[in-house]
């Protein structure tokens, strides 16, 4: 039974399913493709760790979202450092996320009447 799959794997995967004596096709994807299999794969990694039901899942899934940042930080040639100094300058600005605040919403303030 054949089962697609159409998504970006790590370097390995298809040696560990020819271990297992299953066959599988790939191909090396371009640039291009890369970059936008890239940002599907951090969404994909994303939604797994909203899905992860407890404290070892949850690790496991953040070392996974973890490894497709460096794949993109790699393939666009971000240092680590960029990273670092705009998370430090939105957390002067805006703060970080440790005082667990929910905006439930906002109101402006009513237009004056013509």
């Amino acid at each position: 039974m054949r089962k697609i799959y159409n998504k970006l794997v790590r370097d390995r995967i298809p040696a560990i399913i020819q271990s297992e004596c299953r066959d599988c096709q790939t191909r090396r994807l371009t640039s291009a493709e890369y970059q936008t299999e890239l940002k599907a794969k951090l969404v994909e990694e994303a939604r797994e760790v909203q899905e992860a039901s407890d404290r070892e899942a949850l690790i496991e899934e953040l070392a996974d979202l973890s490894e497709v940042l460096d794949a993109m930080m790699d393939f666009f040639e971000i240092d680590a450092t960029e990273i670092q100094a705009v998370k430090d300058a939105k957390a002067q600005t805006r703060g970080r996320f440790k005082d667990r605040i929910f905006l439930e919403f906002t109101e402006d303030e009513d237009e004056p009447s013509a």
